[in-house]
């Protein structure tokens, strides 16, 4: 297929989660490490944060340290829903910005499925993705890994050049343009930067320079 694939983040990207989302899943992640490595909550915390600098994901820590702890069991006990989607905080005009985008659309986040599923189903664009792409299913790999991005393209049948990832992290971003994929920094951190082809501040930012690309690039 030659069509664009539009890759998008989930967590800050398409919704909100330093409004309580993170803090919900960082406090429930410290208690299940203090439990299941005997912990203290300090402890728990610092490694939790350390795993997370070092390895773009706490859970890859997990995985390559401690292979003692049931990966898919911790994601659930770390990602309750219910608590989750009571904080969900969409982005302003997140809808009408990606219904002027041309091309395919895919979710690539670092979260287990079924929180990606749950929380695009909650802000209502489950008809705009064709994937939904959680990291049990791109092998328990994360971004920045090179890998995780190859397995995704992989599923959508496309190659790494035909996409556009919209990212809120610089580091996902590098990955993704050392791969060929064109980037947006997306977030109001976002500012220009030698790996970055947009830094979108706002969805109307993304959703106008999404327009203004070459139409041979983006085709439908």
């Amino acid at each position: 297929m030659n069509d664009t694939v539009w890759l998008f983040d989930l967590d800050n990207t398409l919704h909100n989660a330093d409004a309580g989302i993170f803090r919900l899943i960082n406090r429930c992640m410290t208690t299940q490490m203090a439990e299941q490595l005997n912990l203290s909550a300090e402890e728990a915390s610092h490694l939790r944060q350390d795993y997370w600098h070092r390895y773009g994901a706490t859970i890859a820590g997990l995985q390559m340290h401690h292979p003692e702890i049931d990966i898919p069991e911790f994601l659930h006990l770390s990602h309750p829903l219910d608590e989750i989607l009571a904080v969900l905080t969409p982005i302003a005009g997140t809808h009408a910005a990606l219904g002027r985008l041309k091309g395919r659309k895919c979710v690539f986040s670092n979260g287990p499925s079924f929180y990606v599923q749950a929380l695009i189903t909650a802000l209502g664009l489950q008809d705009v993705f064709e994937r939904l792409a959680g990291t049990d299913d791109f092998g328990l790999l994360y971004k920045p890994n090179p890998q995780a991005y190859l397995t995704v393209c992989q599923l959508l049948d496309t190659p790494p050049e035909n996409c556009i990832m919209v990212d809120d992290s610089a580091d996902n971003l590098h990955a993704a343009k050392a791969l060929g994929m064109r980037t947006v920094w997306f977030g109001a951190h976002a500012h220009p930067l030698p790996f970055v082809d947009c830094a979108a501040t706002d969805m109307a930012t993304l959703a106008a320079w999404g327009e203004q690309q070459p139409q041979h690039l983006i085709t439908t």
